[in-house]
């Protein structure tokens, strides 16, 4: 099985904003020894615009560390994949796309995980949320729905997510057109992963929706897929060269 993995884009934003999120927290500490030492001078003004840059740092972490959370969720969700790689039995010539960027024409994409095999081509979305998730398979959004820091009071945050389904069916149909041009006429499979272990799924699907929330049995699932036409050699080949020349534009 080869195995092509690309970085993932917000990496280098991710390890920027931890270094930055370092420095806000030391520097308030020292415009704070500062700004007492200032305010028993003579220079009220001086001392006021200490002030106003300090509160400027906290307000900068905040901001900061709502944005690290969320690129580290998803880095959190990417390290799952990786565990779950070496758990995968897609025998034959085969191979293993990671943070895939895909494009045709005017549409966009990426894709968290690609297998192409003699099995069949597999798409798989991996989405870190916590919490419960509700909605259905035709909604636009589902409702993420977490308990606050202060579990006593019993009160939920909530917040609308993006169908994931639907941000799938974009993909799939990338790669649909993408494979059609050239030459390759091939079913090609979803499958939806929550990877954090403090999610959990209230969901309405359809029999064509696999969605797993259980590391093990996305594994199984995958492992044990029968594809509605098996792959020749030679096509797994078209289709993986397909691939990575469209990786490198």
């Amino acid at each position: 099985m080869q195995i092509y993995r690309n970085k993932n884009p917000y990496y280098r934003t991710l390890i920027v904003i931890s270094a930055a999120r370092i420095a806000l927290c030391v520097l308030p500490v020292f415009a704070l020894c500062f700004l007492f030492w200032r305010i028993g001078s003579e220079n009220y003004m001086e001392a006021m615009g200490f002030a106003a840059m300090t509160t400027g740092m906290v307000i900068a972490y905040a901001v900061l560390s709502r944005r690290y959370r969320i690129l580290l969720s998803g880095h959190n969700g990417e390290r799952e994949l990786y565990k779950i790689i070496k758990r995968l039995r897609f025998e034959g010539y085969s191979a293993i796309f990671t943070n895939l960027p895909v494009k045709f024409k005017k549409n966009r994409s990426e894709i968290d995980m690609l297998l192409v095999g003699v099995r069949g081509v597999v798409i798989i979305e991996v989405k870190n949320h916590s919490g419960v998730i509700n909605g259905d398979r035709s909604d636009n959004f589902w409702i993420q729905r977490k308990k606050f820091h202060e579990v006593r009071t019993g009160k939920h945050a909530e917040k609308k997510m993006l169908n994931p389904l639907i941000q799938l069916r974009r993909q799939r149909g990338i790669i649909k057109a993408l494979l059609r041009e050239s030459g390759q006429e091939v079913w090609v499979e979803n499958v939806l992963f929550f990877s954090n272990p403090y999610v959990k799924l209230k969901l309405t699907l359809g029999v064509n929706n696999h969605v797993f929330s259980d590391r093990s049995e996305l594994i199984n699932f995958i492992n044990d897929m029968e594809p509605k036409n098996r792959l020749s050699k030679a096509q797994c080949s078209e289709i993986i060269e397909a691939i990575k020349k469209m990786n490198k534009t």
